[in-house]
């Protein structure tokens, strides 16, 4: 792991400088993903572990200090995948994760955590800010950079050097930077930031991404860069051995999370 500097409430790096402040999540708001990874009846926390644990299983692999969470289409749930990830990471001890809210044309993050509207990601694309505010989200131990209150004036710049530099920073600074990305078939923004990243983790939702959305995406990056695949909202296990697993411990189908997320797969190889 590379040497990370602790000390100060900010530092100095080749780009801009993190400010770190501390966002909380809204009183009242019940957030399912991050629900049940505290809960040790719940299946979907187990899966998210067994999850962070292929994550990790991969860095040991290939070089993997910026991973984007990605989708063939909308509504696969990418965002929930990337929200219970970087927390099941920030559960090891001493581990700095920074999620990034890098999905600008519909941003998820910072509205399913109840946190204010705040200044992020795309006013420092945008050229209005010099610092940029990281906040560390609690509960759940991992840094949040939001996507911000302004509108993105160029969409090209989440490939731009800017973007760069902010990411190379945050490298310097966290054990792991995940990025909420957009969906690859929509827009370009992914094949935008393909140099920028060192991998994709694809989620697929169960029962709803054609095949045909499936080939396509992986068409439009480049093959060495999926680390894997996430099958998302997989219940048939409900009816098989693995209910059989979970209720020998038991764990209850489906507990702890009941949106975007029943269940987590990933691949164990480094491509799908």
């Amino acid at each position: 792991m590379k040497d990370k500097k602790k000390g100060g409430s900010q530092v100095r790096q080749t780009g801009p400088t993190l400010v770190f402040e501390e966002g909380v999540v809204a009183a009242g708001k019940t957030v399912p993903i991050l629900e049940a990874l505290k809960d040790p009846n719940s299946p979907v926390g187990e899966e998210l572990r067994l999850l962070r644990a292929n994550v990790q299983a991969i860095r040991q692999k290939r070089p993997l200090d910026c991973l984007a969470v990605v989708s063939a289409l909308p509504g696969e749930g990418k965002s929930t995948i990337s929200l219970g990830l970087a927390a099941a990471l920030a559960r090891e001890p001493g581990r700095r994760i920074l999620l990034v809210e890098s999905d600008l044309r519909r941003p998820a993050i910072s509205l399913d955590l109840g946190l204010s509207p705040h200044p992020g990601l795309s006013e420092w694309l945008n050229g209005g800010l010099e610092q940029v505010p990281v906040r560390l989200v609690d509960p759940g131990g991992f840094f949040l950079l939001g996507a911000g209150v302004a509108s993105l004036e160029q969409p090209e710049a989440v490939g731009s050097a800017r973007m760069d530099a902010l990411l190379r920073a945050a490298r310097d600074r966290f054990d792991l930077v995940l990025l909420d990305a957009t969906p690859i078939l929509p827009v370009a923004d992914v094949m935008l930031i393909q140099d920028l990243v060192d991998g994709f983790l694809l989620v697929v939702r169960s029962r709803m991404t054609p095949r045909a959305a499936i080939h396509d995406a992986l068409g439009r990056i480049r093959a060495e860069k999926v680390v894997g695949v996430v099958l998302n909202d997989q219940r048939e296990y409900r009816g098989s051995y693995m209910a059989y697993a979970y209720q020998g411990y038991g764990m209850r189908a489906g507990g702890g999370a009941r949106s975007g997320s029943a269940s987590a797969r990933s691949s164990r190889d480094e491509r799908p």
